[in-house]
């Protein structure tokens, strides 16, 4: 997978934008969409000082959106690919920002959020059991790890993905396969929430998403999982 991405590093934009022309939107906009989603899901994270870990931040295409929506988060971004972290290195001005994946010192302390937003589908499902049990002890007792992936049941997303050309290796999740997955994990409670419904022509009624979310029909949906383990961390 690293390989995949370090080859397709230089245009990666353009190459994403081609394949979602028929949403008429960008990158830059579904990037702000996600992120925006979370801020009204989680109102109390936007006036917290918060620690939010990107993993798989690829060109750190989230990394403004976080901190525009979260002013007081601290922002980590890790990725496999080190071609795509030395990009994103170039968005922010600090050095403890984005990490390669190899690296331990995104490992460091603990978060209140983890957002893996569109990298499992890349993950072969043997890792994926491996990952979560990896991520959950750097969570915070009340911290929140949330998977955001392509909805499978959704046949425009899915031949969005199949027209484009870095998802060649993409395997979809359904949502009642992540939840599975979570609950071996030992997550506790599990929440989806089903989202991006409408195109840009259609962008007058992006407002009644919210309204939606209990919908299997949206092209994407995030799993909000919860950190069972209250005990507070030594």
């Amino acid at each position: 997978m690293a390989q995949l991405f370090d080859k397709f590093s230089g245009n990666y934009k353009t190459l994403l934008d081609e394949s979602l022309q028929s949403t008429g939107f960008d990158t830059e906009y579904f990037s702000t969409a996600k992120i925006k989603t979370l801020a009204r899901l989680f109102p109390e994270f936007c006036r917290e000082p918060i620690r939010f870990l990107d993993y798989g931040c690829g060109n750190g295409s989230l990394y403004k959106p976080v901190t525009g929506f979260f002013p007081q988060a601290t922002y980590v971004g890790t990725d496999l690919s080190d071609d795509m972290v030395q990009q994103a290195r170039t968005l922010s001005h600090g050095p403890d920002t984005f990490f390669e994946l190899k690296s331990d010192a995104w490992k460091t302390g603990h978060y209140d959020v983890i957002f893996a937003a569109n990298v499992f589908h890349h993950i072969p499902d043997t890792d994926h059991l491996k990952i979560l049990k990896e991520l959950r002890p750097l969570l915070t007792p009340k911290g929140k790890l949330i998977l955001w992936e392509h909805n499978p049941w959704n046949p425009i997303t899915r031949k969005i993905v199949d027209d484009c050309v870095f998802d060649k290796d993409a395997v979809l999740i359904s949502p009642l396969q992540s939840k599975r997955l979570f609950q071996k994990t030992g997550f506790y409670p599990l929440r989806i929430v089903f989202t991006t419904f409408f195109p840009k022509s259609l962008e007058f009624l992006i407002s009644l998403e919210p309204w939606l979310e209990w919908l299997p029909l949206g092209g994407q949906y995030l799993l909000i999982a919860e950190n069972p383990d209250q005990q507070a961390i030594p």
